[in-house]
């Protein structure tokens, strides 16, 4: 019990990106849908698209797909180090670095802001699939990460107070 209220002091760090981490994967299931679907519903339209919109469609739909696990994936590995109290292993932070890398990217094409969008829409499919090598090695980082400080399912129910 005294470890629970020492993770959820106001001032630890982990904690409030833990909750930086939540409002961002709440925002960012939003930038999917909209990103995956179009905003408007002449975005919907593939036919009116030109060939090359479509592929970076497409291959920007994958990088939305694998975005959400990997932030869910980033968040997970928080929860259980500030539930722990461990400290960060190398393979969460290159993993959290690749996932995080990949959601500015994401972000700034999202919103173009500073015309990244009009930049990534002339490169082609090529962008949007390197973000995906990206984002599949940051995944795989991040559930090889859990899996290594995740505890045991005993040591699970142990914790959870019987009612």
């Amino acid at each position: 019990m005294d470890e629970l209220r020492e993770a959820l002091r106001v001032d630890n760090e982990r904690l409030w990106l833990l909750v930086g981490l939540c409002v961002a994967l709440v925002l960012t299931i939003q930038a999917v849908e909209a990103s995956v679907e179009g905003v408007w519903p002449h975005q919907r339209r593939l036919a009116r698209r030109t060939g090359r919109a479509r592929a970076v469609q497409g291959v920007w739909a994958l990088v939305a797909l694998l975005l959400l696990p990997g932030l869910l994936l980033a968040v997970l590995n928080l929860a259980v180090l500030l539930w722990r109290g461990v400290d960060y292993t190398e393979t969460q932070r290159l993993g959290s670095f690749f996932v995080g890398l990949a959601w500015a990217v994401f972000v700034l094409v999202s919103i173009d802001l500073f015309r990244f969008g009009h930049y990534m829409a002339e490169v082609g499919p090529v962008g949007p699939a390197a973000l995906t090598v990206v984002l599949l090695v940051g995944d795989v980082l991040l559930l090889i990460a859990l899996l290594e400080v995740l505890p045991s399912l005993e040591t699970v129910r142990d914790a959870l107070p019987l009612a």
